[in-house]
């Protein structure tokens, strides 16, 4: 939707659009590489969630966009922060959908989960460009498809966390005990 908003309504050309959006793609990167840490201290559920939280933040951050959005203070936070929780929750939700598997089977869930993406975001875009044809004005068009995808996001973080399970560690066996021997001489 933003691609949609910097060229529609602000009229950005292909190129000033794909550079308007990277400091997005170097959030994401960023914070991919820090996850890890956070998921082996907090837990997926936690961790997705989180993301999920922030990711929609930052879409609901497009909400103070206007006709003529200042990019540097109204759309390069939102973009920011949007990515910050994609760098979040996406490696959350990929290690929660394959993390249990037998290493065999990791490949091919890390295949379907990659186009349940592809399609998910095929579906969303089309739902939210219906919803943006709803409103009288283009601007009101976006704003309702902002506020729906950030809703969206905000349920996704009640799922992640209700959803993932913590799964439990195996209890440690218990010591054998030996019956004491007697040692008399």
């Amino acid at each position: 939707m933003a691609v949609l908003y910097l060229q529609g309504v602000l009229g950005y050309s292909s190129l000033a659009t794909g550079l308007g959006i990277v400091p997005m793609g170097l959030a994401i990167v960023v914070t991919a590489n820090l996850a890890g840490r956070l998921i082996g201290r907090w837990g997926l559920r936690r961790t997705a969630a989180l993301g999920l939280l922030v990711q929609g933040a930052g879409i609901l951050l497009f909400l103070r966009a206007g006709a003529s959005g200042d990019y540097a203070t109204v759309l390069l936070p939102a973009l920011i922060v949007h990515g910050v929780g994609n760098g979040l929750s996406f490696p959350s939700l990929n290690i929660a959908a394959v993390g249990s598997l037998p290493d065999d089977r990791q490949g091919l869930a890390s295949g379907l989960v990659t186009s349940a993406v592809q399609v998910g975001a095929g579906i969303g875009v089309a739902v939210l460009a219906a919803v943006m044809a709803i409103p009288a004005s283009p601007l009101d068009g976006y704003r309702a498809a902002f506020l729906s995808a950030g809703a969206f996001s905000l349920l996704g973080a009640f799922i992640a966390y209700l959803g993932l399970r913590v799964r439990a560690e195996p209890a440690a066996p218990e010591p054998t005990r030996t019956a004491p021997t007697s040692t008399r001489a």
